[in-house]
């Protein structure tokens, strides 16, 4: 509608439009699109074209209606300058639609209309108006005015998808996460801290870690809190028992970083936890296993080796290295005996890497006395995959060979004649 209220029927004397000896100054950031909204096509055409002179993209549209089919278009506008009085919805109640959707409610929006009284000020800013322009106006204060919203919200824009990517970071780390300000408030938290402590972060968020329905892990926070707090030291990592709801204990590794403004004042603090819990008990069993098996092989009556594939030493009992010596990381090349021994050694290797189980006996001694070594070389076998050899070595000496010999006239069908 035309709703002038200058001196004349002229938009440009409404608006007050500058002269060409007048200077505007207005920072445009690139690619900002504006949608004008007035029913009155003139004054569209002239804001359109002032408005484009300053470097912005520019829609218009005459309602509500095909407002909303603009931004439907270009769902990126920056900034709308919105009439109040148009036929059918009025310019308040499309500012409450706008402000209402999730996808337009952070669009700047600037009120531009005849009517000056306070009490349409106040409802502009109480549903939403970033900014409210009385007729007549100065067109330099309306560009200023766009420039400054539409900087704020560019910068607003990128502070949204900061978060945004922070908050996607925070959820999907596989960890415990938690962020506190300088009064130790809570400022976030992640779905795995809401587990930990039993409760949702509404009810965490904005408070102390008194608060924290478990005293004992409210009280470990603090204590290891005021380390970074009040003593200032740059981190802090520790292990952390904490009981879960259904009583079972957690061991939680914490690490604590302090937050500081570019001036170095203490600002807040992150933490992150990672659940260690099956790692530390995997390796209290592989710790288990491994005293099991060094207590079996030392105690077994044989020496006990085992190689990988390029013939280095992995396994070494008491009895082996007694014999031979320390020889884990040593290859077979390399250890001090005859080069007809290596070469056996390794030969036999060779075999139970292809796979055959060997067993060689070997008589040693002299005349006086007479001595067996009964050897076996065996594949190690992991996930269907030769990775190394394991040798097991028994020395008979004369008075268990004989005992052999005496007892095998008492062997009977396939019953073991020596146990």
């Amino acid at each position: 509608m035309r709703n002038w209220t200058g001196t004349g029927n002229d938009p440009q004397t409404s608006l007050r439009i500058i002269t060409s000896d007048e200077e505007v100054c207005t920072m445009v950031p690139p690619d900002a699109r504006l949608l004008i909204v007035d029913d009155d096509p003139a004054i569209r055409e002239f804001l359109k074209n002032r408005l484009m002179m300053e470097g912005y993209e520019v829609s218009e549209a005459e309602d509500a209606e095909k407002a909303l089919e603009r931004l439907e278009e270009h769902p990126d506008t920056d900034l709308i300058l919105l009439d109040v009085i148009m036929p059918g919805a009025s310019g308040f109640d499309l500012l409450r639609t706008l402000k209402e959707d999730r996808r337009y409610c952070q669009i700047p929006v600037i009120m531009v209309t005849a009517l000056g009284l306070v009490q349409d000020k106040e409802l502009a800013f109480r549903l939403g108006a970033g900014d409210y322009l009385t007729k007549p106006f100065d067109t330099r204060e309306m560009l200023a005015r766009i420039g400054t919203h539409i900087t704020l919200k560019k910068k607003n824009d990128a502070i949204t998808h900061t978060n945004q990517v922070l908050s996607t970071i925070l959820t999907t780390i596989p960890g415990i996460v938690y962020m506190k300000d300088a009064d130790r408030k809570f400022l976030h938290v992640n779905h795995l801290f809401e587990e930990m402590c039993g409760i949702c972060g509404d009810q965490i968020i904005g408070k102390t870690g008194d608060t924290l329905p478990d005293r004992k892990l409210a009280e470990a926070f603090n204590r290891s809190e005021e380390l970074i707090f009040t003593h200032g030291i740059p981190f802090l990592e520790n292990v952390e028992d904490i009981s879960s709801k259904t009583g079972e204990t957690k061991n939680i590794f914490f690490r604590r970083q302090p937050v500081r403004t570019p001036d170095g004042e203490l600002n807040g603090l992150v933490g992150v936890g990672i659940d260690l819990t099956e790692q530390i008990q995997l390796r209290n069993i592989l710790s288990d296993r491994e005293a099991f098996l060094s207590t079996l092989m030392n105690s077994f009556p044989a020496r006990i080796w085992a190689v990988d594939v390029n013939y280095h030493f992995t396994q070494q009992n008491m009895h082996h290295a007694t014999r031979w010596g320390s020889l884990i990381g040593i290859s077979v090349d390399e250890i001090e005996t005859d080069s007809s021994v290596r070469e056996e050694w390794k030969r036999r290797c060779d075999a139970a890497l292809a796979g055959k189980i060997d067993c060689a006996v070997y008589p040693c001694g002299n005349k006086d006395k007479c001595r067996v070594l009964i050897s076996w070389t065996v594949p190690i076998i992991e996930e269907d995959k030769k990775t190394g050899v394991l040798g097991i070595s028994f020395e008979l000496d004369e008075h268990t060979i004989q005992s052999i010999v005496l007892t095998n006239s008492e062997c009977q069908g396939d019953e073991p004649a020596y146990i």
